[in-house]
């Protein structure tokens, strides 16, 4: 629809103003972009979408970067290669712990550790160190899908859209032994609440602090008419995103050099999801490849036809560039 009501119209041929791919493009298709040509990935992003990978560059800042500038990444541990590590923590400290695949999606496979008993035997995973402190708001516990746009590596050139998408867990909030098995309480995803008996999908834009999806705008405005310092949050939150790209911003800018020899038809809409513990600290839960921009209700819509129409302006797509041949 964004590009349809563009003047964009789509095409089959190799003169194309803009491919929008999946996950997975092959190194060979970036060699045979042309000067006009745009396409949504850089080589190397999976160093910042993948579990595993993006603790080792957050890691490594850490040891460059001391008191505490690089500590909005729980504690993780990548299973299997730190397995004795982690029981050896685990064993003294105990405390809860999540554990997700490491590269997965939707929140597949993810579950809070009660016993090492439980620990996927030959699967890789991640088990972090999970926030069992959230910010609450009526009880539930929520995330930020916070979408950010990297049109360059080298140098490294972002924008944060000042909109976004709240999601609510279905279930109140709850660290009772009998409640920690329950996604409902404990994961923010929107394709695992939307199974719940009691999901309130979005209805009207207009009423987009309503049901179990909000609107950053929304948020916003609820945790001012609450007394929460929201302009602190948000700070907390730009630092996270920008220290996070420059933590990646090495090894993306290699791939990119070793791929194509220039990254300017290169674009990547990111979704960050973000945590707000009680004290106003963001935590990183994941960076999203590729975020869904389907329109599941009225509310996705506007926030995502929007964004896109801001990408496509920012990265410069327009109508005429599919005339080149």
């Amino acid at each position: 629809h964004v590009f349809t009501s563009n003047g964009l119209r789509p095409t089959l041929e190799s003169n194309f103003a803009i491919q929008w791919s999946g996950p997975g493009l092959r190194e060979s298709a970036y060699r045979e972009l042309r000067e006009h040509q745009r396409v949504n990935h850089f080589p190397g992003s999976t160093e910042l979408t993948r579990k595993d990978r993006i603790c080792v560059h957050v890691d490594r800042m850490k040891t460059v970067f001391k008191d505490g500038h690089f500590d909005f990444l729980p504690e993780t541990y990548v299973l299997p290669g730190a397995l004795g590590e982690f029981k050896r923590h685990f064993k003294a400290g105990g405390g809860f712990w999540i554990v997700k695949p490491q590269n997965s999606s939707c929140g597949k496979g993810i579950f809070i550790l009660r016993s090492l008993k439980e620990l996927p035997s030959h699967e890789p995973c991640v088990v972090s160190r999970y926030i069992d402190n959230p910010l609450l708001i009526q009880g539930l516990k929520f995330d930020l899908r916070i979408y950010v746009l990297v049109t360059s590596y080298d140098p490294l050139r972002a924008y944060i859209y000042r909109e976004g998408l709240t999601r609510f867990a279905s279930k109140p909030y709850s660290k009772e032994k009998c409640h920690l098995r329950d996604a409902y309480r404990h994961l923010t995803n929107y394709s695992v609440n939307k199974s719940a008996a009691n999901f309130q999908e979005n209805a009207e834009v207009e009423s987009d602090h309503c049901g179990h999806k909000w609107s950053l705008s929304a948020l916003n405005k609820h945790l001012r008419c609450v007394g929460v310092d929201v302009d602190l949050m948000w700070s907390g939150i730009m630092d996270l995103v920008v220290k996070t790209l420059l933590a990646v911003e090495p090894a993306v800018s290699g791939r990119i050099r070793e791929t194509m020899l220039s990254s300017s038809p290169c674009f990547e809409l990111y979704g960050f999801d973000v945590m707000v513990d009680e004290h106003l600290k963001p935590w990183l839960l994941e960076v999203n490849l590729s975020p869904s921009m389907r329109g599941d209700s009225p509310l996705d819509w506007h926030v995502k036809n929007a964004l896109l129409c801001d990408a496509f302006n920012l990265v410069g797509v327009e109508e005429r560039q599919v005339l080149p041949r």
